[in-house]
């Protein structure tokens, strides 16, 4: 059920979306949360989910050197989105953790302390890599399917072939894949008091734009190369770069809910350790955390609308049942006329028309008129 409070001090969370070029120090800026201490003065505890095969893994001699415990990080190596969503379920929910060692036994995970390893932050590094992922195999999908349709339709193998070879995405697919994302980003910012950083690569954002009277595709800036708007969901938004003199800078590009910086600030050497002082004004303060998961909404509004989906469900039959039965006509009708000489082809146009029937019979949307037009294809 929805969660109610009264108005009182809750804690800030500190939920980072970092994007940028390669080489601008967003895994380093993740990893610096292992600098960092919570509200009671302890380490932190850092899940580093890594979905860049190894792209820290050069730093970490960098920080035992700098007497950080290394105990206190644990890293997951994935390029798989159910495998991120099962890793940060697990942290979210404060789950025992285990890996497997050398010899392929499980062996629970425990901190610096000797306790059972429960993260204070969840990173999610490259996630660029998992959307790509999630849409590639939703085109494996969209395959699968035209090929399954196009055999149902009794298509050559040829047909088959260039409909599964052709097939994309539908406007549907797109719609699903953007909310995937979205959602597994959403459990991460309103399930779970623990800090976030995920970084995303960018991209050239282009639109089209009047130029001297022409419309002409131009570059109007930078954005993360991931699910459309994803960066929405997150506290504080930056975007690194490096400048003409070789260094690294962020630039929030939206109001950072922490009112630690101001929009549009540019800030230099970036680093979570300049948010300290929001941890450490957290002690004592209460958790803000939704109760239900996102999943937990969505299924609450699935039941509320299955009674109306349920009362439609027979209609929508009909219709994929119509859909099929037209398309199968006119594959027929087209199969036949093909094989019809000139002259039988003159005489058939001749039919049509006089029947009252569209001579274009693609055209024709109404199963009886279908079957009619097949019936004088047949005569």
């Amino acid at each position: 059920m929805a969660k109610a409070k009264r108005g009182s001090t809750v804690k800030k969370g500190l939920k980072f979306f970092n994007f940028g070029e390669a080489g601008t120090w967003k895994s380093t800026f993740a990893l610096d949360f292992m600098k960092m201490t919570s509200e009671n003065g302890k380490p932190l505890r850092v899940l580093y989910i890594d979905c860049e095969a190894g792209s820290i893994d050069n730093y970490l001699e960098s920080l035992e050197g700098q007497g950080i415990n290394l105990d206190n990080l644990l890293l997951v190596y994935t390029t798989s989105y159910s495998e991120v969503e099962e890793w940060a379920q697990k942290a979210m929910q404060e789950e025992t953790l285990y890996i497997e060692d050398d010899e392929g036994n499980l062996e629970e995970v425990f901190d610096a302390d000797g306790n059972p390893f429960v993260a204070d932050v969840i990173v999610v590094d490259g996630i660029t890599v998992i959307s790509d992922n999630v849409k590639f195999a939703a085109i494996n999908v969209s395959e699968k399917r035209a090929k399954l349709k196009a055999k149902s339709q009794d298509k050559t193998a040829t047909e088959q072939f260039v409909a599964e070879s052709t097939a994309g995405l539908e406007f549907k697919d797109h719609d699903k894949i953007k909310m995937k994302g979205k959602n597994l980003l959403r459990s991460l910012i309103t399930g779970t008091d623990k800090y976030v950083v995920v970084t995303s690569r960018e991209k050239t954002k282009k639109q089209m734009v009047d130029v001297d009277g022409k419309m002409q595709l131009v570059e109007v800036g930078k954005v993360p190369d991931t699910w459309d708007g994803v960066e929405y969901e997150f506290f504080t938004v930056l975007r690194h770069f490096e400048d003409d003199m070789g260094q690294i800078k962020a630039q929030v590009m939206r109001k950072d809910r922490t009112q630690v910086y101001a929009q549009n600030v540019v800030i230099d050497d970036p680093s979570p350790l300049l948010w300290q002082e929001v941890i450490d004004k957290n002690k004592g303060k209460k958790s803000n955390v939704v109760g239900n998961s996102m999943s937990d909404s969505i299924k609450k509004d699935e039941d509320l609308l299955s009674e109306t989906m349920t009362n439609q469900k027979e209609k929508v039959q009909e219709e994929v049942i119509q859909e099929v039965t037209v398309d199968g006509l006119r594959d027929e009708i087209g199969k036949l006329i093909s094989a019809l000489t000139p002259l039988k082809k003159k005489s058939l146009g001749a039919k049509i028309k006089a029947s009252g029937l569209d001579t274009d019979f693609n055209q024709i949307e109404a199963i009886p008129d279908l079957e009619k037009f097949l019936k004088l294809v047949k005569e």
